[in-house]
């Protein structure tokens, strides 16, 4: 910075921040793991910057703005307003960012935001940082990405990304009276911590239309806390999980909770996955972790070309959603072993 000395700065490479002759400090630390989400629990600021929000789930953004709490004031006694920031690349316009910043609404009620004018957002091109740039990079690279991808590195613009996994996907208010008299009822749980959300969804099934709630995600929820959020719910039918996380299962069973692991073999996700291309999917106004995520789940891309393979990102809900529907599509699998059965039957009677 303009006018201070480096040896006025001091550095710590093992806590990562920078100290400045006034006292001010600057933390760096991520969210990517248990230890570094508590460190920034442990402390207080007066500003937060938080980097690619793409990537956030809103839940820890709201974890973390908890902590913008430092009472700053200089020595005339004026009081420092905090602030948060936020950056990223545009992504779809289900993510929780557009509706906050852009559409000025809350992400979970969907209703507007009381305060509107607290909310403002930029947008910054290559070209407005073009003498930090490469000679070539905007000519030769990101003008000839593929028009999806050159509308979000280049222009900068909110867009709904290339070779999306479910297209078939649209938000309700809510799940209709009618559907919840009328339809099968299941749930599902991904299991996560510090890194990754725990997800639990219900869905709600009536002919070829899949209606899901998102009931919980969040991070840093031990199996106790978890099993007193899911009682508070009162599922009214059985739960299925991950089945990757035996210890979870039992410990929710033994809090009372009916919660089974789902099968799991080789295949089981691109047979979820199938399936629920097959519905008509409804996400509710208020699930807007479940819709950042269909919105944003692609199959995986090599060479410009799309993969039948979904990427390993933006699919903890999905994950839930697979597992819940799963006594769905068993019962699909058992009426189509028994229509097979009867067509042999007919044939030997010939």
């Amino acid at each position: 910075m303009e006018g201070i000395s480096k040896d006025a700065v001091s550095v710590s490479e093992v806590d990562h921040y920078v100290k400045f002759p006034n006292g001010s400090e600057i933390w760096v630390d991520g969210l990517d793991d248990k230890e570094r989400v508590e460190k920034i629990l442990g402390r207080e600021y007066a500003t937060v910057h938080l980097n690619e929000i793409s990537q956030i789930p809103y839940n820890t953004v709201l974890m973390v703005l908890t902590r913008l709490a430092q009472k700053v004031t200089d020595l005339n006694g004026n009081h420092c307003i905090n602030k948060a920031y936020y950056d990223l690349n545009p992504v779809g316009r289900a993510h929780w960012g557009y509706k906050l910043f852009v559409e000025k609404k809350d992400p979970f009620s969907g209703e507007s935001i009381p305060n509107p004018n607290d909310y403002a957002s930029m947008t910054l091109n290559p070209d407005d940082n073009v003498e930090n740039l490469p000679e070539g990079y905007i000519s030769d690279i990101l003008d000839r990405l593929p028009e999806n991808k050159r509308r979000r590195f280049r222009l900068g613009e909110w867009n709904d990304p290339e070779g999306v996994v479910f297209p078939n996907w649209r938000v309700v208010e809510s799940v209709p009276d009618e559907v919840k008299r009328h339809s099968s009822v299941s749930y599902g749980l991904d299991f996560g911590f510090s890194v990754n959300p725990t997800a639990l969804v219900r869905l709600f099934l009536l002919g070829d239309d899949l209606y899901i709630e998102e009931l919980i995600y969040e991070n840093e929820l031990t199996n106790a806390a978890l099993a007193t959020r899911i009682n508070k719910l009162k599922p009214t039918a059985t739960i299925f999980a991950d089945s990757a996380e035996p210890k979870s299962i039992r410990e929710l069973q033994i809090a009372e909770i009916r919660i089974v692991g789902a099968s799991k073999g080789p295949d089981s996700r691109r047979q979820g996955i199938d399936w629920l291309l097959g519905k008509n999917l409804f996400g509710t106004r208020g699930s807007v972790n479940v819709q950042s995520e269909l919105m944003n789940y692609e199959w995986k891309t090599k060479n410009e070309r799309v993969l039948p393979e979904p990427i390993d990102d933006y699919d903890h809900a999905i994950d839930a959603i697979r597992y819940g529907a799963e006594p769905f599509m068993r019962v699909r699998k058992v009426a189509g072993n028994a229509l097979r059965t009867r067509k042999m039957a007919g044939g030997v009677g010939r």
